[in-house]
């Protein structure tokens, strides 16, 4: 499939001088605390250069946010966080610079909507029967048209008092082999890969380190993966040398983010971790250079 032709992302020109990035985030589209203006907002008040809201299997951030980072002159990168797994561990794919409105990305996100939706009704339903009842018109209200997750099952069960914390949630009641858990049918990472490479984008894979799943690196380049999370929030500086050996034999571009959920206490704010902007020309080089060997 050749990639298309039309360019959502469109370097800022002129002589600006290379500013700070953060391609990693999310909103209240996905499991964020922030509504996409107020992260444009938040990232012009913070003088970044470059922003990506990778909200999870969705990117309606970029129609809702387009035109105000225009107007705030920060760059805004179309931007997704695509769920996927393999051999039973959740490896997300981070797609940069893809064109919106291809037909073929725009369904699988429409898929994986659903899919999630279906689970976290399941997940309630457990819950339920577990002596822990919450509406999922409650659950619903935290996602504002976005795509339903596991952190707004967590919020609820946190409002009625069944846990004292996000993270009891997901250790006692929602995480893999917990007593609520669900599992879901999911893209591979190479599907992923291909739905974002087809879509004129970049695939990058995010947070290697939490992922904990290297055996998987040389499959999905082998894909079309190009670049690798190594920029990322409290990582230890041995870690980071371990992802920047594995980006060197594999050449991938070394991305990063803060990962941000909102500006909560305890966790990291819109452009709390340093990534240059040289990374955006160099993710484009990987990505024109994709396209011309096809």
């Amino acid at each position: 499939m050749h990639h298309c032709t039309f360019q959502p992302f469109a370097p800022f020109s002129g002589s600006r001088p290379p500013g700070w990035v953060d391609l990693h985030m999310h909103s209240t589209l996905s499991d964020g605390t922030l509504s996409v203006p107020e992260i444009i907002e938040t990232a012009a008040r913070r003088k970044l250069q470059s922003i990506a809201i990778t909200d999870h299997d969705n990117f309606d951030s970029w129609e809702q946010g387009r035109q105000l980072a225009r107007d705030t002159g920060v760059e805004l990168i179309p931007g997704v966080e695509i769920s996927s797994s393999w051999e039973g561990s959740d490896i997300h794919i981070l797609g940069y610079f893809f064109d919106p409105s291809n037909l073929a990305l725009n369904q699988a996100m429409e898929k994986s909507k659903r899919r999630r939706l279906l689970r976290a009704k399941a997940m309630v339903r457990k819950l339920d029967r577990l002596g822990m009842p919450v509406r999922f018109e409650k659950v619903l209200s935290y996602v504002q048209g976005g795509t339903v997750g596991r952190p707004h099952i967590a919020r609820a069960l946190l409002e009625e008092e069944y846990v004292k914390s996000f993270q009891e949630a997901f250790e006692k009641w929602l995480g893999p082999k917990c007593p609520a858990y669900v599992e879901t049918e999911c893209l591979t990472p190479a599907e992923a890969i291909a739905l974002i490479n087809n879509a004129g984008g970049a695939a990058c894979m995010a947070h290697p380190m939490h992922t904990d799943r290297d055996d998987a690196i040389p499959m999905m380049v082998e894909a079309g993966l190009k670049g690798i999370e190594i920029y990322c929030h409290r990582l230890t500086s041995a870690t980071r040398r371990k992802y920047q050996d594995l980006a060197r034999r594999y050449n991938l571009v070394w991305t990063g983010g803060s990962d941000s959920h909102g500006e909560r206490p305890g966790c990291p704010g819109i452009g709390s971790v340093r990534v240059a902007r040289t990374v955006v020309d160099k993710l484009l080089e990987a990505r024109d250079r994709h396209f011309a060997e096809i």
